[in-house]
């Protein structure tokens, strides 16, 4: 199917700073990441990378708009001045939504900072519900926070009423499963009618990780991996690298998805490190873990990487441990590297390495079976609560992961096709 038409809808966006609004940025930028057209429909906002912003400044807290209509709101007095705003408001955002395919509404219809955008988008919901898909995402409603109910005086009287209503003409998102079951006893509904997708955080960000090094991990399944053991040295007979890739055969017997990320390439000059590095990959494919042994020097200029500091410090931060297979080291700079990172250390037990983690690592005995070796890291990973934890924010809440297991399938739905 070829990109959606998708419009976003919210009382403002940023750069007017909100939990919200940050949200909104995330879903315009992955969705349209992902060949989408986008279109926010907001009070105020700027439009940024290419995401086409409409400002209707209508559609703003109603104080800022109307302040006595606001205030006769409150006090629970109705007027034209209130109809004659949501006409306005119905019609500036019907000329927006003609060629939409899909329109996701950010909390307006539970919250009542403005009654006349809540009730227009009722209309224009009854108005395009058959040719346009509509998503009422709830983060908050007004009628659950009791400092608003001085703001709601009359909830069963319109246009109040409709914060609390359920409309079976669109598809309701929850934040949560405690929003769902809150959201689904103010509507007197099963639970199961509002699907829960959680908020996200742009990990790429926030780690600040280089877009070729983003664009590795995510295409060779570093984030979905089970263990991704990570060696930054060159390539030299000493390092050993064989144990690694025998460890990761181990690992993918027991059923886990594993990684080994090796940095260095052989060295042009040095035929033996390129007769390692042909052993070592004969030795994969003897093992039948050519896609879990990556090594990266072969993959620099599919995606750009240059596999300098910066580079590595970002796979330090998206690797989940590193693996020192080395059979002799004067010091092993690496283990200061991981410790700086927070990242957990699995290491041979030789002299050298030993003296700097002493027992703040996993030591493995080069004449142990290899069986046991795997066994014992994956023990020792999963009694990690910071790796575990890490691995469920890749695979569950970074807006990669809530793309592909939430908004991929959302986006493709028609306005007729429903679960129901």
């Amino acid at each position: 199917m070829e990109g959606r038409k998708i419009a976003i809808v919210h009382y403002t966006y940023l750069p007017i700073i909100g939990g919200v609004e940050i949200i909104i940025q995330a879903h315009a930028k992955i969705l349209a990441k992902k060949g989408h057209k986008i279109k926010i429909i907001t009070g105020a906002g700027k439009t940024e990378n290419g995401i086409e912003v409409k400002i209707i400044p209508e559609l703003r807290s109603l104080a800022l708009v109307d302040e006595n209509l606001n205030k006769k709101l409150k006090e629970g007095k109705l007027s034209e001045k209130f109809n004659k705003l949501k006409d306005s408001i119905f019609l500036k955002i019907e000329k927006e939504l003609e060629d939409m395919d899909v329109c996701i509404i950010h909390n307006v219809m539970t919250m009542h900072f403005n009654l006349p955008f809540t009730c227009a988008l009722k209309d224009l919901i009854e108005r395009f519900s058959s040719t346009v898909k509509f998503y009422l995402w709830c983060h908050d409603s007004a009628l659950l926070n009791p400092a608003y109910e001085k703001d709601i005086p009359l909830v069963d009287r319109y246009p109040w009423c409709v914060l609390s209503e359920f409309n079976p003409k669109v598809d309701y998102i929850a934040i949560s499963e405690l929003r769902q079951k809150q959201l689904a006893e103010i509507f007197s509904i099963n639970p199961e009618l509002i699907q829960v997708i959680p908020v996200g955080i742009d990990l790429k960000s926030f780690l600040d990780i280089s877009d070729p090094v983003w664009d590795f991990a995510w295409n060779k399944g570093l984030f979905e991996a089970d263990v991704v053991m990570f060696f930054p040295s060159r390539i030299l007979k000493r390092k050993n690298y064989e144990l690694g890739i025998k460890v990761a055969k181990e690992i993918k017997k027991k059923g886990k998805k594993c990684k080994f990320v090796i940095t260095a390439p052989p060295d042009p000059h040095n035929p033996e490190t390129a007769w390692y590095f042909d052993y070592l990959h004969k030795l994969c494919r003897e093992l039948e873990v050519e896609e879990e042994v990556l090594f990266l020097s072969e993959w620099k200029n599919t995606y750009g990487l240059k596999l300098n500091y910066e580079e590595i410090k970002d796979l330090y931060s998206i690797c989940d441990v590193l693996f020192i297979t080395s059979t002799q080291e004067g010091f092993g700079i690496p283990l200061l590297e991981a410790g700086a990172k927070r990242m957990p250390i699995i290491c041979t037990n030789i002299q050298s390495l030993a003296e700097v983690v002493k027992d703040y690592a996993l030591r493995i005995d080069l004449k142990e079976d290899i069986s046991e070796v795997a066994t014992k890291i994956l023990k020792y990973l999963t009694r990690l609560p910071n790796f575990s934890m890490f691995k469920r924010v890749a695979r569950h809440y970074s807006w990669e992961a809530i793309y592909k297991n939430y908004l991929k399938k959302l986006v493709t739905k028609d306005a007729k096709n429903r679960h129901r």
